[in-house]
C-alpha cells in the first residue's frame, strides 16, 4: 500500500471540497482511494482547521455562524439592488442569505419554548417505559404459550394423568 504526501492529501481534500462536478466516490476512485479514506481525511482537515484555498462561491459552507450573522447585519438595511453588489463581492449569494436568516429564525424559535422540549422529554420517558412494559409482557405470554404447548405434547406420548 503506497502512502500520499501531505500536499497531495491536501490537494485530493481540496478537489473533493470544491465539488468539481464529481462526487466523492468517483473522486476516491480517480486517486485509487476509498471513500471512506477521503471521508476521514476531509474530517480531519476540517478538524485541524486546515485553511484550503476554497472557490468564492463554495466556501459558504465553512462560514462560521458568526460570520453569517455579521453578512446578515450588514445586509439588513440593503435594498436588492445593494444586497446583490456586495454579495458579489463577498463571494454570496442572496439565496444564501435568506436561509441564513431563516436558519437563524428558527433557533431562536426552538430556544423560546423550554416547556415543548420538557413535554418531549416526558414523552420520551414515558415511550421508553411503556416498550419496556410490552416486552417484558411479550416474554411472559411467549413463555405461557411454550409451557402449554409442553404440557400438550407430553399428554400426547405419556398419555393424560389419572389426576386430571
Amino acid at each position: 500500500m503506497r502512502q500520499l504526501s501531505e500536499n497531495a492529501k491536501k490537494a485530493i481534500v481540496q478537489k473533493a471540497l470544491t465539488q468539481d462536478g464529481r462526487s466523492l466516490r468517483e473522486l476516491a476512485g480517480l486517486h485509487n482511494i476509498s471513500k471512506t479514506t477521503l471521508h476521514n481525511w476531509i474530517k480531519q482537515y476540517r478538524n485541524d482547521d486546515i485553511i484550503i484555498d476554497i472557490s468564492p462561491g463554495k466556501r459558504d459552507r465553512f462560514l462560521s455562524s458568526a460570520e453569517r450573522f455579521s453578512h446578515l447585519m450588514a445586509t439588513s438595511s440593503m435594498d436588492e439592488g445593494a444586497i446583490g453588489v456586495y454579495c458579489r463581492e463577498h463571494g454570496l449569494y442572496s439565496f444564501q442569505l435568506k436561509q441564513w436568516k431563516e436558519a437563524f429564525m428558527a433557533e431562536q424559535s426552538n430556544e423560546k419554548k423550554p416547556a415543548l422540549q420538557s413535554e418531549l422529554k416526558s414523552l420520551r420517558d414515558e415511550n421508553k417505559r411503556l416498550k419496556q412494559e410490552l416486552k417484558r409482557k411479550d416474554s411472559a405470554l411467549a413463555e405461557a404459550s411454550a409451557l402449554l404447548i409442553l404440557k400438550k405434547k407430553a399428554a400426547l406420548i405419556w398419555g393424560e394423568s389419572e389426576d386430571d
